[in-house]
């Protein structure tokens, strides 16, 4: 019987489940935030025991570390990247957040247009837009970081940023 496919990955799962566990504080802590004792993370992050954090529980571990450390981990298994929806305050970054999700749909539709070894006339009418749309945000986020550097000034973006500039 061969392994099964997420047999190479499971030393990592292991790291990312011990990387989220240090950012939530500690194996204690990180167990108050999931439906499993503390015992059973360590044996989650432990290379000399079989079990996997369960999928639930790495949610609620990346949802309190404030980060998708498992997400993250999973999504390169499989050959993807995670694209936040939201990167931050102001018209920068709604640019961003807009940005990322429009490169999501251009990988999406990229990575299936490429599967025949061929991008064909429909296929380029397809994609055509959204890279055009990827390239006028990315032009527009440009044309504000090229604005920070003419004048030498900050740009702020949120009271929040000001109060800390």
């Amino acid at each position: 019987m061969t392994a099964p496919f997420s047999a190479r990955f499971l030393a990592a799962i292991k790291t990312a489940t011990k990387t989220a566990v240090q950012a939530v504080g500690d194996f204690r802590s990180a167990a108050g935030f999931t439906r499993v004792q503390e015992t059973q993370l360590h044996a989650y992050t432990s290379r000399n025991q079989p079990s996997v954090v369960p999928l639930d529980v790495a949610i609620d571990l990346d949802h309190c570390a404030e980060k998708p450390i498992h997400l993250m981990e999973m999504a390169h298994a499989l050959g993807f990247v995670v694209i936040p929806l939201h990167v931050g305050p102001g018209d920068f970054g709604q640019d961003m957040s807009e940005f990322a999700r429009t490169s999501g749909d251009v990988l999406g539709t990229a990575v299936r247009i490429l599967e025949d070894g061929r991008i064909d006339p429909h296929e380029a009418r397809e994609i055509a837009p959204k890279l055009m749309q990827g390239k006028h945000i990315l032009e527009r986020a440009l044309a504000r970081v090229h604005r920070v550097q003419k004048d030498n000034q900050p740009y702020i973006v949120s009271d929040r940023e000001a109060a800390h500039g």
